[in-house]
């Protein structure tokens, strides 16, 4: 048994090193992705196109991304790991405001997921009733500001953007009864 352990332990160790090194490497890479990108660009994408470079904005912030079936995905376009499990629909909009819908959306797919909350990601704005529903229905709301924000911490190098600290953007109230 102890031969085993001098065996196997430089082994894992090497394993983890080699695991390590392709995460550096890949998040150098996303972040030069990010460093070339404008907000006009974004808004020229398609919706699939916008899902994978949020998957690719939360990867670079640090969390487990999973990209879920195109179709008769509950409500979810993404789920996040990191402390919590955390649900994200993400939405290209053009020149009109995200509505309530959205929020209903991902607030079903908190449930089906077993998540702890939910996000709606978008390139544009959120209207009035989306934002009156988010706070009813535990959903953080990310919106053009909040993508521009992430750009420029990238290329500042800073985290100041919601996406680098979800847990900590979701403000929930208490109900005193």
């Amino acid at each position: 048994m102890k031969l085993l352990k001098i065996i196997f332990f430089p082994i894992t160790l090497v394993v983890m090193l080699i695991k390590n090194l392709i995460k550096s490497i890949q998040k150098k890479h996303i972040g030069n992705f990010f460093k070339n990108l404008t907000i006009s660009k974004i808004d020229a994408l398609t919706g699939e196109q916008f899902e994978d470079v949020c998957k690719l904005m939360f990867c670079y912030a640090g969390y487990n991304v999973q990209k879920t079936a195109a179709s008769n995905d509950y409500g979810a376009d993404l789920i996040l790991t990191k402390k919590l499990k955390i649900v994200v629909q993400a939405k290209l909009y053009y020149k009109h405001g995200v509505g309530n819908h959205a929020v209903q959306e991902v607030t079903s797919a908190i449930k089906y997921y077993g998540a702890a909350f939910g996000v709606v990601i978008t390139n544009w704005k959120f209207t009035n009733q989306a934002k009156t529903m988010a706070k009813i229905q535990n959903v953080l709301l990310i919106d053009r500001g909040d993508v521009l924000q992430f750009l420029q911490d990238v290329k500042s190098k800073t985290k100041q953007s919601k996406i680098f600290n979800l847990e900590k953007s979701l403000t929930v109230e208490v109900v005193e009864c």
